[in-house]
């Protein structure tokens, strides 16, 4: 989505959350800002959000995002992403993903030249500090920011050993704070409740393509609990203008849900829609 193909007055800064499978919800966020001709000046992503973001800056449709988000639906094609890494750095050694995102995104490419100015963050295992991801490689970048600890090794940048931001905050409006925009629309794909009492503990193993022991469940409510709680904290301190919440079918987590890509991106548009009024009042006011 081009600059120029919005009317809006003010600049609208876009935040896309993490989330795994539940981040493809951003498609339709993005979907309906497109189709009511709104234009994004700037972006900043984490995760699977970091992901979308990366895709939308370097000028690719949010059509052409969906097309390459529902070829995931299908076992097989997710099957052809898993590489297991011998090193044990992590479950997956992320080898593959890179490839296929070198299809759409050139290996050299790098982030200052984004059509759209871009910011992901990573957390550095090293420091511990969340890092602030403006330049360098994009490739690199999106690898660092998605890397979640256990399934995917760190992401060697310079000084740095960079995981998922998530860890931190996933959710980053504060990247924004400093930006020219003068509005900010932040979307978070979590429901603390969802994720806490609705985990799919009963979820077919034959359908998943590691082999994940029983423990995984209570790791996953462990972490679904930090992370939301983190979320809060954050958007507490660094409020968006607006901040959009699908509701999203609850057998949809961080690793599973991808083949119901039509529900979860339904659910981006209509919590949009829902938000769109207000949206268009704060960027033509």
């Amino acid at each position: 989505m081009a600059n120029e193909m919005g009317t809006n007055v003010k600049k609208l800064g876009v935040v896309l959350g993490g989330g795994g499978a539940r981040g493809l919800a951003h498609i339709g966020v993005i979907k309906v800002l497109e189709e009511s001709s709104i234009s994004i000046s700037y972006l900043a992503g984490c995760s699977m959000g970091g992901l979308i973001a990366s895709l939308l800056s370097t000028g690719l449709s949010i059509n052409e995002i969906e097309k390459i988000a529902r070829r995931f639906s299908n076992t097989r094609e997710i099957l052809k992403l898993v590489d297991r890494t011998p090193s044990r750095k992590g479950l997956l050694a992320g080898k593959n993903i890179r490839k296929f995102l070198s299809k759409y995104i050139p290996d050299d490419f790098r982030m200052e030249n984004t059509a759209i100015p871009l910011t992901l963050n990573a957390v550095d295992l090293i420091s511990g500090e969340e890092i602030e991801l403006r330049e360098g490689i994009l490739l690199d970048n999106m690898m660092a920011t998605t890397a979640v600890p256990g399934f995917f090794p760190p992401v060697e940048i310079g000084a740095y050993r960079l995981v998922d931001g998530g860890m931190l905050d996933d959710v980053p409006v504060k990247f924004l704070k400093n930006s020219p925009a003068d509005v900010i629309l932040a979307i978070d794909v979590h429901q603390l409740n969802d994720a806490i009492n609705q985990v799919e503990e009963k979820l077919p193993y034959e359908h998943i393509p590691l082999p994940l022991p029983p423990f995984v469940h209570d790791f996953y409510r462990a972490e679904m609990i930090m992370t939301t709680t983190l979320i809060k904290l954050n958007l507490e301190k660094y409020p968006p203008d607006i901040l959009v919440t699908p509701t999203l079918p609850t057998d949809v987590s961080l690793f599973f849900g991808f083949m119901k890509i039509k529900e979860i991106i339904q659910a981006g548009e209509q919590a949009m829609r829902e938000k769109l009024p207000t949206l268009l009042a704060l960027l033509h006011g």
